[in-house]
C-alpha cells in the first residue's frame, strides 16, 4: 500500500453533520484501514485534549489539533502553541463593551467570561463556560480560542488583527488557527514521510489549506464546494458511507 498516512478531519468528516456521530461503516473502516497497517491521524480544529479524547476512542494515538497550531505524535504534545497573543488582546479590547465573548486559556475544554451575556445570548454549551467577573485580558500568557456572541450580518464591523475566524454557530463566531497543514507538515518530517504516501480527508472550509496538490486529498459528498474543487477525489456523504466507500475505491481495505 503506498498510501500510508491518512489524515481525517473530525466534524463533517468522520462525525455526521446530523447528529455529530460517527457512522458504524466509519468505525469499521478506520479498524480495517489499521490493520492494513495504515497510519491514521486526525486533523482537527479542536483542543488537544477534545481532539485526542476522541483519537482513543478510535483507537488513534495521533492528532493535529488546534488548526495545525498543536501536534500529539503516539501520545506525546510535541507542540501546543497559542495563537498570536497581542493580535488576540487588541481584538478582545476592540469588542468590549460591544459584543460578548468567551476565551479558552487553557488545554481544558473550559472558556473564560467576565458575566452571563455570553452565555444569556448565545446558550453555547460547547466546552463549560465559567464566568468570572475581574478576568483580565492582559495577564493571559495564551489563548486557544475566542468565542464571540456575533450575528452574521455584522462580522464585517470586526478588526481581527489578522486573526483566522470561522463560523461556529450563526450567531457564534470563533477566533481558531486554520492552518492544519502547518502541524501535518511537522507530523510528516519527524516521520521522514514522502507527499506520495499521504491522503487528506475533509469536508469544510477549514480544511482548504491541507488540501494540497502533493498530497491525495479526497472531499466528503457533503463538503464545501470550493473544497471539492481542490480535491483529487469526491466521495460518498459521511451519512452515506463515505469514507468507507473512499477506502474501498482506492483498495486500501
Amino acid at each position: 500500500m503506498l498510501r500510508k498516512y491518512f489524515f481525517f478531519d473530525i466534524d463533517g468528516t468522520l462525525t455526521s453533520p446530523l447528529d455529530s456521530c460517527i457512522p458504524r461503516s466509519t468505525v469499521n473502516a478506520l479498524r480495517e484501514l489499521q490493520n492494513k497497517e495504515g497510519t491514521l491521524v486526525l486533523a482537527t480544529g479542536r483542543l488537544q485534549c477534545d481532539a485526542i479524547s476522541l483519537a482513543h476512542e478510535l483507537g488513534i494515538d495521533s492528532v493535529i489539533s488546534d488548526g495545525g497550531n498543536g501536534v500529539t505524535i503516539h501520545n506525546q504534545i510535541i507542540c501546543h502553541e497559542s495563537l498570536p497573543l497581542v493580535s488576540c488582546k487588541k481584538f478582545l479590547e476592540g469588542i468590549q463593551g460591544v459584543y460578548s465573548w468567551a476565551i479558552t486559556v487553557e488545554n481544558k475544554m473550559q472558556k473564560y467570561t467576565l458575566d452571563t451575556s455570553y452565555l444569556e445570548e448565545t446558550g453555547d454549551s460547547y466546552y463549560e463556560t465559567i464566568v468570572v467577573p475581574d478576568f483580565d485580558i492582559h495577564t493571559i500568557k495564551q489563548v486557544f480560542k475566542i468565542f464571540v456572541s456575533c450575528p452574521l450580518e455584522e462580522e464585517s464591523n470586526l478588526n481581527f488583527y489578522g486573526l483566522s475566524h470561522v463560523r461556529l454557530k450563526n450567531d457564534i463566531l470563533l477566533i481558531e488557527p486554520t492552518s492544519k497543514e502547518r502541524g501535518i507538515f511537522k507530523f510528516l518530517q519527524s516521520k521522514n514521510v514522502q507527499n506520495y504516501e499521504v491522503v487528506i480527508f475533509g469536508d469544510g472550509l477549514n480544511d482548504c489549506s491541507m488540501f494540497r496538490k502533493e498530497w491525495m486529498c479526497i472531499a466528503m459528498g457533503n463538503a464545501h464546494p470550493l473544497l471539492k474543487n481542490k480535491a483529487a477525489y469526491v466521495t460518498d456523504n459521511v451519512d452515506e458511507n463515505g469514507i468507507y466507500n473512499a477506502l474501498k475505491h482506492f483498495k486500501w481495505i
